[in-house]
C-alpha cells in the first residue's frame, strides 16, 4: 500500500511543502456497524496463541498484555535476532551497509574539486526553488536538471544536500525535524536511491520524465501530467511478432486445458498481511504522526514530547490503547496473523486448498530508517513458513509488493550502470531460496526469480501457467520508474510477460497473471506508459489469460480490460460486448486505515481455470475490544455469484449486452465469473445503484469506518474505476471516490 502523503524527491522536491493540497473528502462516513444478510458465523479463533506453529518462542506473554514473538529460522541457517523485532527497542539509525550511490562522471569531476562545491550546489538549488518569477513547473524542471549535474559530479554530497533541504523546508518532523531528515535522506535510505535517479534519469529536452516527476511528487499546481505515449502500429506489430490478434486456431479451440475433476479447485488468495512484529500492546493506536501502535507513537493533543523513552508515555496520555488482536490504524500484530492462518483451513470446512496466491506486501509500513533488509527477510521467511504449515500440500505462488524491499517502494532495473543493477539481488535471492525451500518451485523456478526481479512463471497443475510479476516496475512511487518514463518497458518485464503468454498460447495452456500493484482503477498507483502496453498485451492474449490477481489497495475491488489494438488504451470502447479480461483485486489482512481483515477462497473450474465463484470472509475488528474468552470470529461476508449474478433489471431495460444467455434474468451456474460477467455487472449497477452501495460496503468488508457511496457523482466514479484497467483511464475518471479508507 502506498505510504500516506507525498515524500520529497531529491533536491528539487523539498519545495513541495510550500505547495500543500488538502485531501478532499466527498462522502460522509458511516459511524455504525452494518449487518449483512449473507453473513454467517464461520470460525472462532482460540484465545491461546498457537505456539506449536513455531519451533521456539523468543517471548511469550502470560496473557494478552503483550504480543508473542516467535523465533524465526533463516532459510540459510541460523535464526533472526530477537532484537530485530523487540517492540521496546526500535532502530535509532540506518543500517550502515545498505546504501548504494552511483559513480561520479569522469567528465564532471572537475566541477566537484571546489571546496565549496556542496554549499554552492545547495545555494543554487535553493535559489531555483524560491524563484517566484518563474512557474512552479519551470522551477521544478530547472532544479531537477541542476540536481542531476550535482549528482553526476559528486554523488556523495547529494544525500547531505537532501538532508539540509529537508530541514530548511521542515518536510519531515517526527520525532524531530533534524532526526527525521537525517535518517530518511541518508545514503543508506532514500538519499541513495534519489541520488541514483538524479544521476541516471533522462532529463533531456523532449523527455517526459521531468514533467512526470514534477506532476507526481509536487502537489498543488506544478507540471501537468504529460500525455500518455500512443504505441504505433509498427511498434505493436514488432512487439507481437506481426499480428495483433491470436491465430484463428487459438480463437476456435476449447479453453479446457486441465484434467477433469468432480469438484472445483479451491484457491486461496491472500494479500497485504503486513506483519508488524514491533506492534506494542497498549501503545497509542490513535497517533497523529507516523506509524501507530509503536513504542514511539503518540497523539500530540495529549503528549507534547515527540522523543521519549519506551514506557515513558503514561496511559492517561494515550487516546486509544492498541488492542492485542489489532487496531484499525495499525498493521497486523502476530496475534492477528495467526488468527488469519488458523481460520484459513477452518473456513473451508477442513477442505484441502489446492494452491494459493499471495499478491504482495508481507512487510509492515514504517519510517524509512526502521526498514532494513533483515526485517524484510524476517517477514518473508515467517509468513512463507506459515503458508506452508497451514496449506502443506498446496503450491503458493507469491508476488512481491512495494513494501517487500529495503528501502520500501524500490525496484531497480537490470540495466543500471556502475554495478547497481544488483543492489536488490539480496531480495530476489532470498525469495528464490524460500520458494525452493517451501517446496513451491525447483532450481529452474529459483533462477527465474533471480532473473526477473522476484517474478517467475510456474505450472502448479497441468494446463495452467501462473506468471508472477514485480509490479514495482510500473509503480508510481518507485523512484526508478522515472529514469526514462517514455519507455513503456525499461525493465524488460513486459517483454518477458509477453514471451511467457506466447509460450502458454503455443502450448495450449491457460494463464493467470499475479502481481501486487494494480494497473488501473483510479489511476493513482501506476505509470501510464507501462500499463498502456500491458493493456494491449492483455487484449492480445485474452483468449489465453483466464484471470489476473492483484492486491495493494487493501480493498475488495475489480477492473475490466476491453478490446484494444489502437495503441492507446484511452480510446477503447468500454462496452460489455468488448470485455476481454478481468482483474480481481484482493483485500488485505492488515486493518490499517480502517478496513476489516479478510480472506478469500476461489472456486475454480479444474479444466478451464476460470473462477466459478468465490467466498469472501472477514472478521469485524470493531468487536476486538469485547473479546475476552475467545479470539476473533471469521464470518462469511458474501459469495460473489449469490450477490452479483442477477441481471434482470438491465435485461428488462434492454441494457444487458453480455454474450451469455441469462436464465430467468440470472447468470447461468455453468458460466464462469469472467470479464463479461463483471462488465455486465457494471451495466446492472447503472440501473440498480444499490449494487454500487453494496460493493462500497464490501470494499472495506463491512467496516463501520467506511464512507457511504450514495450520490450520483460517486456512482459515476465507481463505474468508471471498474471499467479502467490502465493508469491513464483511471486518472480521467472523477476523482475522490477510489478508496473507502480514511488516512
Amino acid at each position: 500500500m502506498v505510504k500516506v502523503g507525498v515524500f520529497v524527491f531529491a533536491a528539487l522536491y523539498a519545495v513541495s511543502v510550500c505547495w500543500p493540497v488538502q485531501a478532499e473528502s466527498k462522502s460522509t462516513e458511516q459511524r455504525h456497524t452494518v449487518s449483512t444478510t449473507s453473513a454467517s458465523s464461520a470460525f472462532t479463533v482460540s484465545k491461546a496463541f498457537p505456539t506449536g506453529d513455531f519451533s521456539k518462542m523468543d517471548f511469550m506473554p502470560k496473557s494478552q498484555e503483550a504480543e508473542p514473538r516467535p523465533q524465526i529460522t533463516r532459510v540459510g541457517g541460523g535464526v533472526f535476532d530477537d532484537a530485530l523485532v523487540n517492540p521496546t527497542k526500535l532502530p535509532s539509525g540506518n543500517p550502515t551497509s545498505e546504501g548504494f550511490l552511483p559513480k561520479p562522471s569522469a567528465s564532471l569531476q572537475s566541477l566537484a574539486s571546489s571546496k565549496t562545491f556542496k554549499q554552492d550546489a545547495m545555494k543554487n538549488l535553493t535559489d531555483i526553488l524560491n524563484n517566484n518569477r518563474t512557474s512552479k513547473c519551470d522551477r521544478c524542471r530547472m532544479a531537477l536538471r541542476a540536481g542531476q549535474k550535482v549528482a553526476q559530479a559528486n554523488p556523495s554530497v547529494v544525500p547531505e544536500i537532501l538532508q539540509e533541504l529537508c530541514k530548511t523546508f521542515k518536510y519531515a518532523s517526527k520525532p524531530s525535524v533534524k532526526t527525521a531528515c537525517e535518517r530518511t535522506y541518508a545514503a543508506e535510505q532514500l538519499g541513495g536511491v534519489f541520488t541514483q535517479v538524479l544521476s541516471y534519469g533522462n532529463f533531456t529536452e523532449g523527455s517526459s520524465s521531468p514533467d512526470y516527476l514534477c506532476a507526481t511528487y509536487i502537489k498543488g499546481g506544478s507540471c501537468p501530467f504529460p500525455e500518455m505515449k500512443t504505441l504505433s502500429q509498427e511498434f505493436l506489430s514488432g512487439w507481437f511478432g506481426g499480428s495483433l490478434t491470436p491465430p484463428e486456431r487459438v480463437l476456435q479451440r476449447s479453453k479446457k486445458t486441465g484434467p477433469k475433476r468432480d469438484t472445483p479447485l479451491r484457491v486461496f488468495h491472500g494479500s497485504d498481511f503486513h506483519v508488524d512484529p514491533r506492534y506494542l500492546v497498549n501503545s497509542e493506536a490513535g497517533c497523529d504522526n507516523g506509524q501507530c501502535c509503536r513504542a514511539d507513537s503518540y497523539n500530540s493533543t495529549l503528549w507534547k514530547k515527540p522523543e521519549f523513552a519506551p514506557g515513558e508515555l503514561p496511559m492517561k496520555n494515550i487516546s486509544h490503547p492498541a488492542n492485542y488482536w489489532g487496531s484499525y490504524t495499525c498493521d497486523s500484530p502476530w496475534s492477528l496473523i495467526e488468527a488469519a492462518m488458523q481460520g484459513l483451513t477452518a473456513i473451508n470446512d477442513e477442505a484441502r486448498i489446492d494452491f494459493g496466491l499471495y499478491t504482495g506486501d508481507l512487510t509492515t509500513h514504517d519510517e524509512a530508517w526502521h526498514i532494513s533488509q533483515d526485517l524484510v527477510k524476517y517477514s518473508e521467511q515467517s509468513l512463507f513458513d506459515l503458508f506452508h504449515k497451514h496449506a502443506p500440500n498446496a503450491t503458493m505462488i507469491v508476488a512481491l509488493g512495494n513494501h517487500d524491499s529495503a528501502p520500501s517502494d524500490v525496484a531497480a532495473p537490470s540495466n543500471l550502470p556502475d554495478g547497481l543493477a544488483d543492489q536488490l539481488s539480496w531480495d530476489w535471492d532470498n525469495v528464490a531460496a524460500l520458494v525452493k525451500s517451501e517446496g513451491w518451485g525447483d532450481n529452474v523456478t529459483s533462477e527465474k526469480i533471480r532473473t526477473h526481479y522476484g517474478g517467475y512463471s510456474i505450472s502448479p497443475r497441468q494446463g495452467l501457467r501462473v506468471i508472477s510479476l514485480n509490479t514495482d516496475m510500473w509503480y508510481r512511487n518507485n523512484p526508478f520508474s522515472y529514469l526514462n518514463i517514455d519507455n513503456p518497458d525499461p525493465s524488460h518485464m513486459l517483454r518477458w510477460l509477453t514471451d511467457e503468454l506466447q509460450a502458454a498460447e503455443d502450448n495450449n495452456e491457460r494463464a493467470w497473471i499475479v502481481g501486487h500493484v494494480l494497473p488501473g482503477w483510479d489511476g493513482g498507483d501506476s505509470i501510464d506508459n507501462p500499463t498502456n502496453l500491458l493493456y494491449h498485451i492483455v487484449s492480445r492474449f485474452s483468449h489465453t489469460i483466464a484471470h489476473s490477481f492483484f492486491g495493494h489497495k487493501h480493498e475488495d475491488m475489480f477492473h475490466v480490460w476491453y478490446e484494444s489494438q489502437s495503441g492507446n488504451s484511452s480510446s477503447v470502447s468500454r462496452k460489455t460486448q468488448n470485455a476481454r479480461a478481468l482483474a480481481f483485486i484482493g483485500p488485505s489482512i492488515t486493518p490499517l486505515h480502517n478496513v476489516n481483515p479478510s480472506l478469500r477462497v476461489y472456486h475454480v473450474d479444474p479444466e478451464t481455470y476460470e473462477v466459478m465463484d468465490y467466498s469472501q470472509y472477514y472478521t469485524q475488528l470493531y468487536n476486538f475490544e469485547k473479546l475476552n474468552k475467545t479470539g476473533p470470529v471469521w464470518e462469511l461476508l458474501y459469495k460473489a455469484r449469490d450477490t452479483y449474478s442477477n441481471f434482470s433489471m438491465s435485461e428488462k431495460q434492454g441494457k444487458y449486452t453480455a454474450p451469455v444467455r441469462l436464465e430467468n434474468g440470472t447468470w447461468p451456474k455453468s458460466a464462469p465469473l469472467n470479464a463479461s460477467f463483471w462488465a455486465a455487472l457494471t451495466d446492472e449497477m447503472e440501473v440498480r445503484p444499490e449494487l454500487i452501495q453494496l460493493h462500497q460496503l464490501y470494499q472495506g468488508r463491512n467496516s463501520p469506518k467506511s464512507p457511504a457511496c450514495d450520490t450520483k457523482e460517486c456512482y459515476e466514479a465507481k463505474l468508471c474505476y471498474m471499467r479502467s484497467a490502465s493508469s491513464n483511464l483511471g486518472r480521467h475518471c472523477p476523482s475522490g471516490f477510489g478508496s473507502v479508507q480514511s488516512f
